[in-house]
């Protein structure tokens, strides 16, 4: 990734200037994934389904999920292990 690209991924205002329609889809849906999974927009749900075949899906869900998890558990044991 570039320096561009790095620094973009933390800011969603700079998404459409910086990254092709696939890098965006996947940003949106690991977005999502941080909220109310049981709730993807709707018009999320399409633009994965066109750009991505269902191996590609389940892997992002895969991946997306697990960083998240990473990422709570981590927040977690910082706080209450130190």
């Amino acid at each position: 990734m570039s320096e561009e690209e790095i620094d973009g991924v933390e800011q969603p205002e700079v998404w459409d200037d910086v990254f092709d329609d696939e890098a965006r889809a996947v940003l949106r849906l690991a977005d999502a994934l941080c909220g109310d999974s049981s709730n993807i927009p709707e018009d999320l749900v399409g633009e994965l389904r066109t750009l991505f075949g269902e191996q590609d899906l389940a892997e992002l869900i895969l991946v997306c999920g697990q960083a998240n998890l990473n990422n709570r558990a981590g927040n977690a044991a910082k706080q209450l292990l130190g």
